[in-house]
């Protein structure tokens, strides 16, 4: 009777997910954008866009290579370092295999 279970849990599982499988695959016109049908939609994405492209417009006018003077700050040269050092430890265990085996002189015993 155990056997006769497991078989039917699996192929309910298998029809489970093929059954999902084909409900996602059917789903095509979900997974499209349609934005003519939204217009606040279309709006913000361009709205958004707008932003970025001014924001990016910004960042190429900084050149970073020729203005180095905030190296040259007194504020800049005041910071100090609140690293500290980490301290060296072994890492893992000794080889076991790196010592070589020595016979005994025993026998063993049957």
């Amino acid at each position: 009777m155990g056997k006769i279970i497991t078989n039917l849990v699996i192929v309910l599982g298998l029809i489970t997910v093929a059954a999902g499988g084909y409900y996602v695959f059917i789903q095509k016109e979900d997974s499209v954008l349609n934005f003519s049908s939204n217009d606040q939609t279309m709006q913000n994405m361009l709205n958004n866009t707008q932003v970025f492209i001014s924001r990016r417009q910004e960042l190429n006018k900084v050149n970073l290579s020729e203005n180095i003077s905030i190296f040259d700050d007194a504020q800049f040269r005041s910071l100090r370092s609140f690293s500290s050092t980490v301290q060296e430890r072994p890492v893992g265990r000794n080889n076991p295999f790196g010592t070589p085996v020595v016979p005994s002189n025993t026998t063993p015993s049957i």
